[in-house]
């Protein structure tokens, strides 16, 4: 009760109004409103337990962008709950190691820098950023850490389970400009879509994704990715994503798409030890063994509490080629 009464208290004092909404986002929230209308009510009844969790949680956002102001949606408590890191005490340790780096104003200053889309609330110790952009940005950071390679130097990103569109939004403002892939159930794209779009990023349609050479697309149909990582992507530098994400799906939807990424050169993923009926740390550990030529890292995240891990892997090839020319001071 206290803890919650005194996130209260910070969101108030810390409040910031939100702009008037452009003609764009206005277009947007119009499209996002739709799409959930049209979403069904998800059957909980039945559910695994790595399953009721998320299905509960979408019909409560459903709920919500229809009766409240999307507008808000990253000060909504089912957001905050699964998406967003507002006031967590491990964000102090994140956000001093971003700024112990050689590279902090040159880079990281100006990247963590967050946006009013969402209308998210301001860290209280760095009230120019968000607790989630510094927890992303941590991230990114200790993968090009172990890997020695920059984000922007990969051509194709395919992340699964994007939240609202965070990590993309960062990836874009470290200078990446390929083709990024989401993959997630269909009120996340949509939320995705309307966050991204709103920030002026390149959402596109998939007939557009397929011809252009950057741009962003939000998808939820399996056989539609499988077509796209199979048939249609042709670049070389490759990464997946999955941060608490693919840790927290069924071992159905896990085998159908960890194979996808098996000629990936790049991989990111956090999770937690077990979920629902899931152990984490077995599953992992025998998947990395089938996949060849990537040198895999993990280790526990000691500063945050409970049992999380990082799982990062690089291409030696590509490390060699990605670091040539550039001077790493980590």
């Amino acid at each position: 009760m206290l803890k919650h009464v005194a996130k209260k208290l910070l969101s108030i004092v810390l409040y910031r109004p939100l702009p008037s909404p452009s003609e764009t986002e206005k277009a947007n929230l119009i499209d996002l409103q739709t799409t959930f209308r049209e979403l069904p009510t998800m059957e909980i009844a039945n559910a695994l337990p790595s399953e009721a969790m998320w299905l509960s949680n979408i019909n409560h956002l459903k709920e919500l962008v229809l009766s409240q102001n999307p507008r808000k949606f990253l000060r909504w408590g089912v957001v905050g709950q699964t998406m967003f890191v507002s006031y967590a005490g491990y964000i102090s340790m994140e956000l001093n190691y971003l700024k112990s780096r050689p590279d902090w104003n040159t880079r990281w200053r100006s990247v963590i820098k967050e946006s009013f889309v969402g209308h998210p609330v301001p860290y209280i110790f760095y009230p120019s950023s968000s607790g989630n952009l510094i927890h992303h940005s941590y991230h990114i950071a200790r993968f090009e850490e172990k890997t020695k390679i920059k984000v922007q130097d990969m051509d194709f990103v395919f992340e699964f389970g994007g939240g609202y569109g965070s990590m993309c939004r960062l990836f874009h403002n470290l200078g990446f400009r390929g083709k990024y892939i989401i993959f997630d159930l269909p009120p996340f794209s949509a939320l995705q879509r309307y966050f991204l779009k709103t920030l002026g990023l390149p959402v596109q349609s998939i007939s557009d994704f397929y011809k252009s050479k950057n741009g962003i697309v939000c998808i939820s149909d399996d056989d539609l990715l499988r077509d796209i990582l199979i048939n249609r992507i042709q670049e070389t530098n490759k990464m997946f994503i999955a941060t608490w994400s693919i840790s927290e799906t069924p071992v159905s939807i896990r085998d159908k798409v960890l194979p996808l990424v098996s000629d990936f050169q790049a991989f990111l993923i956090a999770y937690q030890d077990k979920f629902g009926e899931m152990n984490n740390l077995d599953f992992f550990a025998n998947w990395q063994e089938k996949i060849d030529n990537i040198t895999f890292d993990g280790w526990r995240i000691n500063h945050m509490p409970g049992n999380n891990y990082y799982l990062v892997g690089s291409n030696s090839h590509f490390k060699e080629s990605a670091a040539i020319g550039r001077d790493f001071q980590f």
